[in-house]
């Protein structure tokens, strides 16, 4: 597989499911992501625990800067245990990006698209599985993979890419995005030579 690789495994992810479970209300907190015009996430809800200084396509697309949100708190008890180990001891991160926890609903699509902008060129983008089914694929360059869970996995998303839960169960994944010396970006950034205005992004959503 050339456009995802397998980070690591067994984590520890059941008390962050727990902890989602008891906390249903957070899903519904910030719905930017799936609702935009032309979003290739309406199939999903999202939970910013790490996200930009405002939702404005400036911001969003163009701003390196990343920030604690209020779930990072909330959630600190069970989502530190998991991060923290992966991030310093396993990838050691120079540059932590986003944090979310993103849920593919039942029967659901991400659609094909290509993470655009300054800050998708910057970060590397890795998903840590908490929940799926057998029937969960992500697929990146036209190579289709199932995520198991407990495992983190890296994935190209500089590389046309989506997902499909064709399962009866949601896919919940935290994704987080880092500057990781064994995943380094390209040096010259791939939006430089499409989409590289505000506009264009938006235009292309």
């Amino acid at each position: 597989m050339q456009n995802c690789k397998l980070v690591a495994s067994n984590l520890a992810v059941g008390p962050v499911l727990e902890a989602l479970d008891g906390h249903k209300e957070m899903w519904s907190e910030i719905t930017v992501r799936q609702d935009y015009p032309g979003s290739a996430h309406h199939d999903t809800e999202c939970i910013f625990a790490r996200g930009p200084e405002a939702f404005t396509p400036e911001k969003f697309f163009f701003d390196l800067g990343s920030y604690d949100y209020p779930a990072m708190d909330r959630l600190a008890n069970v989502l530190v245990p998991v991060l923290r180990p992966l991030l310093n001891d396993v990838l050691k991160v120079e540059e932590l990006g986003r944090v979310l926890i993103v849920n593919l609903k039942a029967g659901g699509l991400v659609d094909e698209h290509i993470d655009e902008g300054t800050y998708a060129d910057y970060f590397a983008r890795f998903h840590v599985v908490i929940s799926t089914n057998p029937y969960c694929y992500n697929i990146t360059g036209g190579e289709a993979v199932h995520w198991p869970v407990g495992e983190c996995w890296w994935f190209n998303h500089k590389m046309p890419h989506s997902a499909v839960n064709n399962g009866q169960t949601d896919r919940i994944h935290i994704i987080i995005d880092a500057v990781a010396p064994a995943f380094p970006m390209p040096k010259v950034p791939v939006s430089t030579n499409g989409a590289a205005t505000v506009a264009d992004i938006v235009g292309q959503a």
